[in-house]
């Protein structure tokens, strides 16, 4: 296979804890992918050639971090089947539904391999990744696609201080809850970090950061919110012998659109690119507040400058963070809290400002059997929206309130099964966008690997 093609494009961060789901995740976890709703991400170049380069791209990074002195510690390997039933896939308002073939409704297979390895290489751990998945569409074929997904990190740990680096690469579609289209929209992104810190005075430290990340989407009414951004912050913290951390940083973020389009503005015409610059004071937070009660993520405020010819500022708080309290054995409660300006996929990244809130709870009895349950509630206020010319004119506030529930089994084989159902219902003072849906997921997995 010949390496090359694509060039690729995306930002991780804590979102949305959803059913089930322990909180500290993030958003990109490789785990995403597996969903049956993913966000669409697409690439400059065609799929074809994204699929090579990304498939280039981990098997090069598997080789040059595992030479042959050094011996794998850990591996998995796991391939699931599920199929799922949607009785709203496109995620429009009822009277729309109606007119559309099959009213909507879809059943979704989805057929996805994912693996990792851990290891070490004299003082450095390392960590790789990948996840490949093939949609079905029984009623639109042509929403079918590959998307694929591949991490590699490492981490260098001495007294003195630590050094974590991660790179990643992300393709999939946008999900239609973000997107006002009915068709295949694909979005890809790559995403560098490395975080430094450095012991200064017993257990405080000087902490940097540093990252880059590219988001490019294949669709003509989004390509405007591809971004390339450049992101830095540095502060101090307190990092105790027990691994709780809590950091202070002054951070800053540049983006520069990959595309432009042309919106109406007061003048007339203009072409609009989703440049912007966010500075922000934030509090990074990992620390086991007692034995059964933890606190992870980031809390902040931000001031968020749009820099493109529409040009709506904002500021205010920004957090992503989750509590989790585990009162029994087995049993995890996890309230979470998330608020900034871009929405949880980060499809649009300026002229929006997203708050939620929701809560979760996951019972696993006889080490076999899980249950989970989830609500949560978000507002979005998107003060434009470039997805038509009249970008002013799809101003509007959004509220979403989600519920899931599900069951699982892990039998004595390495096989688990599982059972899901998803409500959400948005409410919007556009009529365009309010929608009610449904959908029930039904998957197998078998799990291989030490």
């Amino acid at each position: 296979m010949r390496c090359g093609g694509a060039r690729p494009g995306q930002r991780l961060h804590l979102g949305e804890v959803r059913a089930g789901q322990r909180p500290g995740t993030a958003r990109r976890d490789l785990r995403m992918i597996g969903r049956d709703r993913m966000p669409t991400l697409t690439n400059d170049a065609s799929p074809r050639a994204g699929s090579a380069h990304a498939a280039c791209l981990l098997a090069g990074l598997t080789l040059a971090a595992l030479p042959s002195v050094a011996q794998a510690q850990s591996h998995d390997l796991a391939a699931t089947a599920s199929i799922r039933y949607d009785d709203n896939l496109y995620r429009v308002p009822s009277g729309l539904r109606k007119t559309l073939p099959n009213s909507g409704e879809e059943v979704v297979t989805y057929l996805v391999v994912r693996g990792g390895v851990a290891t070490r290489i004299g003082v450095i751990a390392v960590n790789l990744k990948g996840t490949a998945g093939q949609r079905i569409h029984a009623y639109n074929p042509r929403f079918n696609a590959l998307n694929y997904a591949g991490s590699a990190s490492a981490t260098y740990k001495t007294g003195q201080g630590q050094v974590d680096a991660t790179a990643s690469y992300l393709h999939e579609p946008v999900v239609f809850d973000d997107a006002f289209i009915t068709h295949k929209t694909l979005r890809s992104t790559a995403d560098v970090t490395i975080v430094a810190s450095r012991n200064l005075l017993g257990n405080f430290r000087a902490v940097g950061r540093g990252g880059y990340q590219r988001s490019a989407i294949g669709s003509r009414e989004l390509e405007a919110n591809g971004t390339r951004i450049v992101r830095v912050s540095g502060g101090f913290g307190y990092f105790s012998p027990t691994g709780n951390s809590i950091t202070l940083e002054y951070s800053e973020q540049r983006a520069h659109g990959l595309a432009t389009t042309q919106v109406q503005t007061g003048a007339g015409l203009a072409a609009y690119r989703s440049d912007f610059r966010e500075r922000s004071i934030v509090s990074y937070i990992d620390y086991q507040l007692t034995g059964i009660t933890s606190l992870r993520g980031s809390f902040g405020y931000a001031w968020h400058d749009d820099r493109s010819v529409l040009d709506k500022d904002g500021r205010g708080i920004q957090a992503d963070i989750a509590l989790v309290w585990s009162p029994l054995p087995g049993l995890v409660i996890t309230p979470s809290f998330r608020r900034g300006f871009s929405t949880e996929s980060r499809v649009f990244s300026n002229g929006v400002q997203v708050t939620s809130y929701g809560i979760s709870a996951s019972e696993t009895l006889f080490g076999r059997v899980n249950f989970n349950l989830g609500v949560s509630r978000g507002s979005r206020r998107f003060r434009y929206d470039v997805q038509a010319p009249a970008a002013l004119a799809l101003d509007r506030n959004e509220v979403t309130t989600r519920a899931s529930a599900g069951i699982s089994y892990v039998t004595g084989s390495k096989f688990a099964l599982n059972l899901a159902y998803e409500h959400a219902q948005r409410d919007s003072t556009r009529v365009a966008f309010p929608y009610v849906a449904d959908a029930v997921t039904f998957s197998v997995t078998r799990a291989f690997g030490s």
